[in-house]
């Protein structure tokens, strides 16, 4: 009966000793996330190239993938995302603010393979259905639940002979809120 209760209390114990420890531990974890790190990028609604290769932060873990993120904001108006050019192979994911995927798309699934997309709220998306301007004819319009959020534009250069076209193409890219 004595072994018991002590193998008892050693558990409870521990339980207890690891849950002070996490607790303890989540200050010094919390502003690692993605999205405080796409915050330190700089500003709202402009694309920003990812570094390739470097360890730690925000990088494309792939060497013959090209990214760039966008943090964006469409409480106010809807944001609009262009990019011309030619390349390979491109894809767009959208996140939310806590990096769950809501949306994504690439080339093989857009209209001519051309990026043209807007993200809307529920409420805009209603006004646009009912009046959809002249400029947004051609746009793949997306209900995005929420109003913050991110998204990750990528590019392939299959050898060092597509960086260049990879780069021009990513340059190209426009996250810019739409003036209705």
């Amino acid at each position: 009966m004595g072994r018991v209760l002590f193998i008892a209390l050693t558990g409870i114990f521990g339980a207890a000793l690891l849950h002070i420890v996490i607790v303890l531990a989540i200050p010094a974890y919390a502003d690692r996330d993605v999205w405080t790190k796409i915050q330190a990028l700089g500003p709202t609604e402009f694309f920003h190239r990812l570094p390739t290769g470097r360890p730690g932060g925000l990088t494309s873990a792939n060497p013959f993938v090209r990214s760039a993120v966008c943090r964006f904001d469409i409480g106010e108006a809807p944001v609009r995302i262009t990019a011309s050019g030619l390349t390979h192979y491109w894809s767009l994911a959208i996140f939310d603010r806590y990096a769950n995927e809501k949306y994504s798309m690439n080339d093989r699934t857009a209209t001519d393979r051309k990026l043209d997309m807007a993200i809307v709220t529920t409420l805009q998306m209603i006004s646009y259905r009912k009046n959809l301007p002249e400029f947004l004819e051609d746009a793949v319009l997306v209900e995005f639940p929420v109003t913050t959020g991110y998204l990750v534009l990528s590019t392939v250069a299959p050898d060092a002979s597509w960086d260049g076209i990879a780069g021009d193409f990513l340059k190209s890219a426009q996250c810019q809120s739409v003036d209705s």
